[in-house]
């Protein structure tokens, strides 16, 4: 269909689909809710010219408003800068209505500072909490750094420890601790007591806390029924 045929035909300029209605015009605060309905049936009827020529009388039959009412919507739209109306050249005495600033006009109205990215940021753009969190969320977990204080001695009690749970919280609480060798006997005689214990052992070890609380809490100082000897508690007792 050519040009000529399609300004020919009377109100037959066919709606779209879908109707778009900008950020701008939906957040305006300015503008009546009829308006920015308007703004989106003129959207649907904008074709690949760049405008539509719909027009008082078949907004006024289509959403069964006055005249004063669609001029009023018009006039805001305008003074808003989200239409441009162009008198005549739309097909036989009719004006040319512009969605959006007409690229043709050599001075298009601002739209006076209200702007899709101000009234809709961007989420992930704009929230560090989000781009913290989403940040090399598919990359493969990373395996936990070595203990600073007593490698070789972390990885002993590592080894002896019955619930391998967050090793990386708890090599964080062993170089906090910064035990010396004589507290890690006491530790050891106290964990291989505890170990021993029905509590610990009871509903397959339900009891026994994770290592980096068992640290934090200095729980080898919990009493036992079965607790360990002094003569097992000497600073030679290693971690195995």
């Amino acid at each position: 269909m050519n040009e000529e045929k399609m300004s020919s035909t009377a109100e037959g300029q066919k709606p779209g689909y879908w109707a778009v209605i900008p950020a701008a015009v939906r957040y305006d605060g300015k503008l009546a809710a009829g308006a920015k309905l308007l703004y989106a049936e003129i959207s649907s009827l904008t074709d690949a010219r760049g405008y539509c020529f719909a027009s008082n009388a078949y907004f006024q039959n289509l959403y069964g408003i006055s005249e004063p009412t669609v001029q009023r919507y018009l006039r805001a739209l305008k003074a808003r800068g989200f239409i441009t109306i162009a008198d005549g050249d739309g097909g036989p005495g009719r004006r040319k209505i512009f969605a959006g600033i007409n690229p043709l006009a050599d001075n298009p109205v601002k739209n006076d500072g209200v702007t899709p990215s101000k009234m809709t940021p961007d989420p992930v753009k704009n929230d560090t909490r989000i781009r913290k969190e989403t940040a090399g969320e598919n990359d493969p977990p990373k395996a936990p750094q070595g203990a600073a204080w007593e490698p070789m001695m972390f990885e002993r009690f590592w080894k002896l420890y019955p619930k391998k749970k967050d090793k990386s919280k708890a090599i964080r609480e062993w170089d906090r601790l910064k035990a010396d060798r004589k507290l890690m006997g006491v530790m050891s005689a106290a964990l291989r007591a505890q170990m021993a214990s029905e509590e610990w052992q009871r509903d397959n070890g339900r009891a026994v806390p994770y290592p980096c609380r068992w640290l934090s809490h200095r729980r080898w100082e919990d009493e036992l029924e079965t607790a360990a000897s002094p003569a097992e508690t000497r600073e030679e007792l290693p971690w195995i």
